[in-house]
């Protein structure tokens, strides 16, 4: 495998464990720090598919959706009560940096 497959294999990984996590009801109306995360959830989802479908290509406004997701997923992690079940939101902000860590928009500079 090289560097380039390394983050889409990783990806592809991760949402397969989280697929293969059982929903608890609960999440449906789980909301930390101001952030619905069934939402969150599903956003993320939909844009994790295409990145992997694309290999490892997300259209712009994608990407600007996962860099969202992952901001509000910074604001929730520290907020995350034990049965909130963090580790299924700490799998999700790790696909989230996967996707966008290639993406990342250099600092401008100025001259």
């Amino acid at each position: 495998m090289d560097a380039a497959e390394e983050p889409v294999a990783m990806v592809a990984r991760l949402r397969e464990e989280h697929r293969n996590e059982t929903w608890n009801p609960r999440w449906n109306a789980l909301e930390v720090a101001g952030v619905d995360l069934a939402s969150l959830e599903t956003r993320l989802e939909g844009c994790t598919y295409t990145w992997l479908a694309n290999d490892g290509s997300l259209h712009e406004k994608g990407m600007a959706t996962v860099r969202f997701i992952l901001n509000q997923l910074e604001k929730v992690l520290p907020e995350l009560a034990g049965d909130d079940n963090p580790q299924v939101w700490h799998r999700l902000h790790r696909m989230a940096q996967l996707i966008v860590a290639p993406n990342i928009r250099p600092a401008e500079t100025s001259s």
